[in-house]
């Protein structure tokens, strides 16, 4: 995991912080998230529940592995497909 540095403003703004947080630069454009430190354990991928089943996830996962193929070989297909998106 990559890591940033905040000075002495930026902390002051997120020391406080008790809740998920949006970043934004000055334009007001999302740039990040922020979950204090002592909240994260409580909270799993910022509180958003699945709404399938342990049971329901691994058979997905068995069944879809079939079908499986390398990563390259997708991203092979994909810069095909769509050529003006890899350039």
């Amino acid at each position: 995991m990559a890591e940033v540095t905040l000075d002495a403003g930026a902390m002051a703004q997120l020391k406080d912080a008790r809740e998920y947080l949006k970043l934004r630069d000055l334009s007001g454009r999302v740039v990040g998230f922020f979950l204090p430190a002592d909240r994260a354990a409580s909270q799993v991928i910022f509180g958003v529940k699945s709404p399938c089943t342990r049971e329901e996830i691994e058979r997905r996962f068995r069944e879809d592995a079939k079908g499986a193929r390398p990563l390259a070989e997708f991203w092979d297909e994909m810069k095909q497909k769509y050529p003006d998106e890899f350039k």
